[in-house]
């Protein structure tokens, strides 16, 4: 699970990298320059609402400029300039992470039944020829 968040997290910020390198040339609609000068304005005048993302707004802004302008929700992208925002490339973005609570008490019968199922083991090793981890994960998944 851990090599899994690993992998998820260094992929994000790889495309951060790739999205925020300098002379990066990216596609940018007609509704993407619309949406993020007025996601600007609002950040710069603190009038974001509250608990609402990029994400959320661009979803939103998207839907409304393509509604009020069906033509050029249909054009082509332009080619963005090479100059990037300096700010823009030297700011990283925060990335939030999220974990599930897992409940791993043991219960007070628990220990006892372990050893149950060690005692089993060895002589399902014996009579099978079982061995190895996964033989043995396999085996305890199933008595436990």
């Amino acid at each position: 699970m851990r090599a899994r968040t690993l992998l998820m997290t260094l992929t994000v910020l790889g495309l951060i990298g790739i999205v925020a390198a300098p002379g990066a040339e990216a596609a940018k609609s007609a509704a993407m320059t619309a949406c993020s000068g007025q996601w600007d304005t609002m950040k710069k005048d603190n009038k974001l609402p509250k608990d609402e993302t990029w994400s959320q707004f661009w979803s939103q802004c998207s839907k409304d400029f393509a509604a009020k302008n069906p033509a050029a929700a249909t054009a082509k992208p332009a080619k963005a300039e090479k100059a990037a925002k300096p700010e823009a490339a030297a700011a990283p973005k925060e990335v939030k992470k999220t974990t599930a609570a897992v409940e791993e008490s043991d219960t007070p019968g628990s220990t006892q039944q372990k050893r149950d199922c060690d005692a089993k083991w060895d002589q399902h090793k014996t009579a099978s020829g079982a061995h190895g981890w996964h033989d043995y994960f396999k085996f305890m998944a199933g008595c436990i």
